[in-house]
């Protein structure tokens, strides 16, 4: 496979508790790796615990510091900042809620909007949906911070990135419906983590998805490639081992599936680069 590069197009970096992005984008690049999308943590992550537009501030600075030091190490690099929805169940549970939270977090999409404008983003999110229990007042907050991330994406002309539960038709069809009533172009909506039957019908649908490198096999690869992109969710918290998958595996599973016949090289570049330019906005290497 020499003419296949590597990308992941969603991982976590935490310098302050992990490996942080310099250590990562060296292994990664000795793999073949080209391209990452660095989307950013919960301020909380990274010890910055006040609920204020100065800790969202810090962690702008953080990712950017971060995807310099990659950039440095000759990967292509692109920056998300969104509101996880589990920032939501965290302020719920820290006594912040309702219309005071809704105005705040939409202060922090407003930064999220100057500093994509200034060059400090590239991108917006994750922000989405629960895919866990939840109460339906923050399930249905959740919704409507979603559906104002959508149109500041439109309005940028950026990616977004969404965290959302895995329901196969009904999941897609939520969003297909959003983006067809508000206007946007589909190419920069990304569904994040989606399993086999979430992948198969955002491919009907005509919707970029990540595929996470620990599901991605023959029978993923048969929902379509046409819109799939690759992605480890790597979290960078040593607390947390094996949550997800190291972005290193991404080479690996890649290449053992091209030596079984199970995809082949062109394929390959086509997840790999192709749509990676295409969804991701950045420039062919």
């Amino acid at each position: 496979m020499k003419n296949v590069l590597f990308s992941d197009t969603h991982l976590h970096v935490n310098p302050v508790r992990g490996l942080g992005a310099e250590k990562i984008a060296k292994k990664f690049k000795r793999e073949g790796g080209w391209f990452i999308a660095i989307v950013a943590l919960p301020p909380y992550y990274y010890g910055f615990e006040e609920i204020s537009i100065e800790s969202y501030m810090r962690v702008i600075e953080l990712i950017s510091r971060e995807a310099a030091r990659a950039r440095e190490l000759g990967l292509e690099v692109a920056r998300f900042m969104g509101i996880h929805p589990a920032e939501i169940d965290e302020y719920y549970k820290r006594g912040v809620r309702g219309e005071k939270l809704y105005s705040f977090l939409n202060e922090v999409l407003k930064l999220v909007e100057n500093a994509v404008r200034n060059g400090l983003l590239d991108g917006i999110g994750e922000v989405g949906r629960q895919h866990y229990t939840t109460s339906p007042e923050r399930f249905v907050f959740s919704e409507i911070l979603m559906r104002n991330a959508m149109i500041l994406a439109k309005d940028l002309g950026v990616p977004l990135q969404l965290h959302l539960e895995q329901g196969g038709f009904i999941t897609v069809l939520s969003i297909k419906t959003l983006v067809d009533s508000l206007g946007i172009n589909s190419k920069h909506v990304i569904l994040h983590h989606t399993n086999t039957e979430t992948s198969s019908w955002a491919n009907n649908y005509k919707l970029p998805f990540t595929a996470p490198v620990k599901y991605f096999n023959e029978e993923y690869l048969k929902s379509g490639i046409e819109y799939c992109m690759l992605e480890s969710d790597f979290l960078d918290d040593p607390r947390r081992p094996g949550v997800s998958a190291y972005p290193w595996e991404i080479p690996v599973v890649v290449r053992n599936l091209v030596a079984k016949g199970g995809m082949n090289e062109e394929q390959a570049y086509r997840i790999l680069v192709d749509n990676v330019v295409k969804y991701m906005n950045v420039e062919s290497p």
